[in-house]
């Protein structure tokens, strides 16, 4: 059974393992893996982690999947690939989104159309669109926003 519990700084190393599992295939297509940087070597993603408020699933004492969230942004969700597709990350978000309330918003790789169709089926819609880079790659990103529902 998995369990949806708030993040403790020893959840740390796990979160990373999560991260660094699941972040190939948020960037397939678009980076060689060899070219992606493990969470816990990412300064920019650090800067980002770190102030958010969190919430780690678990099954037992693994730790499964993550969301990191500041203010209205979701800003890291990560489930590892072995538990994807088990409503895990659904769980997640909407644990952030009780939070949060609405407006609501993410960015997402413009080529993921996983994660583009999981944040629609959550009320999230197309807001804006643009490049930055990634491991030195040129990425297209999409802004998306959750109204109010």
């Amino acid at each position: 059974m998995i369990a949806i519990r708030p993040y403790f700084e020893t959840d740390w190393e796990a979160v990373c393992q999560v991260h660094d599992r699941a972040q190939p295939g948020e960037f397939a297509g678009v980076c060689v893996p060899r070219d992606l940087i493990p969470l816990a070597e990412n300064p920019y993603l650090n800067k980002i982690f770190h102030p958010c408020q969190k919430f780690v699933a678990c099954e037992g004492d693994k730790v499964v999947g993550f969301v990191a969230f500041y203010e209205n942004h979701i800003s890291l969700l990560y489930v590892d690939p072995d538990y994807q597709n088990l409503g895990v990350g659904k769980r997640l978000l909407r644990q952030a989104l009780n939070i949060i309330g609405s407006p609501a918003w993410t960015v997402v790789i413009a080529d993921n159309h996983r994660a583009r169709r999981f944040y629609a089926q959550e009320g999230f819609q197309e807001n804006s669109h643009f490049e930055s880079p990634v491991s030195g790659s040129i990425c297209q990103f999409i802004r998306l926003i959750r109204s109010n529902i």
